[in-house]
């Protein structure tokens, strides 16, 4: 995680609080370790956590509604987040051959 989170930054955090099958608790850990900075933390945890509590105050009345809604979220946020890395390492490897 330190890694993933030293080279994408604020992208990682955005996206780790996003997931809700991911360690929201980690994310805070290792970025205060890497000593990212408290604002820019605080809005990418914002913007990560925005579209999660949209969903649930949208869906706040009915459970089983909502319980549905979050298991989307979580397969949505899974395959964002492969495809983010995906593309990342494609992006890379592109780098490194026209190099």
């Amino acid at each position: 995680m330190t890694d993933f989170i030293d080279h994408y930054g604020i992208w990682a955090v955005i996206l780790i609080k996003f997931s809700p099958f991911l360690s929201n608790d980690a994310v805070g850990f290792v970025a205060g370790i890497l000593k990212m900075g408290y604002w820019k933390f605080i809005g990418a945890s914002l913007l990560g956590s925005l579209p999660l509590i949209a969903i649930i105050a949208y869906l706040r009345n009915n459970y089983e509604s909502m319980g549905q809604g979050l298991l989307w979220v979580s397969v949505v946020s899974l395959l964002l987040f492969i495809g983010f890395i995906w593309w990342d390492k494609k992006k890379r490897k592109q780098e490194k051959l026209s190099s």
